[in-house]
């Protein structure tokens, strides 16, 4: 299990990004932290990572095992020249995916609902020397009428409950705002959804983004937009448009402007982003 101190300086850092986004921070499972913490040992004993991690593998257990199914996973493998991450080089990697196409794991961290994770880290020297770091965050699926730190109000309490309208914003983009450079990489996708809970009745359709327009603009130039993909997969942030871009430079403040989206309740949205340090 980690120390007290290390669940509360991740939660931290995660709130601390989350409101790089005008999101509303996050309260702390305890219920569900020993299930986190087993599912990162799995993953660091078989170098491997798995949503889904047979009984046949090293130190397997059925809470571990379901942990997994329902957070993000970073880490699974072994190396003598592994460093050892901060939570915000953690958060970074979740956030960047890389080069991947698939952004699912930025989707989780950046949900406008999501009202509660809780963390599990497992680091370790081999005997041969090599050294092993797994983490593991919970996004959902968290156990009924389980206990959050602080405690929150009466009614669900599963990972949908929904806030207060005037904490979610009309919409989330990546990156947006003044942007730590740290959390940045011109290689990963850039993205946007719009704030879509879908245990809400009265919320919206899926929205449309098949014919939508990025426009991205230095001031004096718009800059070419590439490999738009878009999907209203449910998980996450429901709904998500996303793209490549190339000459991002950090310290220049960029435009951009989203418009042709249907189904949504506006046809027109406009946002700026700068990365800095």
């Amino acid at each position: 299990m980690l120390r007290t101190e290390a669940k509360a300086a991740f939660l931290s850092a995660f709130n601390a990004l989350r409101a790089l986004h005008g999101l509303a921070p996050v309260r702390y499972n305890a219920a569900a932290d020993r299930a986190a913490g087993e599912a990162a040992m799995i993953m660091a004993a078989n170098d491997a990572l798995s949503h889904d991690p047979p009984p046949s593998w090293k130190c397997w257990s059925a809470a571990g095992a379901g942990a997994a199914g329902s957070s993000n996973l970073l880490g699974g493998v072994s190396s003598p020249y592994l460093g050892y991450e901060d939570d915000n080089a953690i958060l970074a990697e979740w956030l960047i995916e890389g080069d991947s196409d698939a952004i699912g794991h930025r989707r989780w961290l950046l949900d406008p609902y999501l009202d509660q994770t809780a963390f599990g880290r497992f680091i370790a020297v081999l005997p041969g020397g090599e050294r092993v770091d797994s983490a593991v965050m919970k996004v959902f699926d968290f156990p009924a009428n389980s206990p959050v730190d602080p405690p929150v109000d009466s009614g669900p309490n599963d990972w949908r409950r929904t806030r207060s309208q005037g904490t979610i914003p009309e919409f989330v983009a990546w990156p947006q705002g003044e942007y730590p450079r740290v959390f940045f990489s011109p290689r990963a996708r850039f993205s946007f959804s719009i704030s879509q809970n879908p245990a809400d009745v009265d919320a919206p359709g899926a929205p449309d983004f098949s014919d939508a327009v990025v426009s991205i603009s230095d001031g004096d130039h718009l800059l070419p937009v590439r490999d738009q993909l878009w999907d209203n997969e449910g998980y996450g942030v429901a709904n998500c448009l996303s793209w490549r871009i190339d000459g991002i430079v950090p310290g220049k403040t960029y435009a951009v402007t989203i418009s042709g989206i249907r189904g949504a309740p506006r046809e027109r949205y406009a946002y700026t982003f700068r990365i800095t340090g």
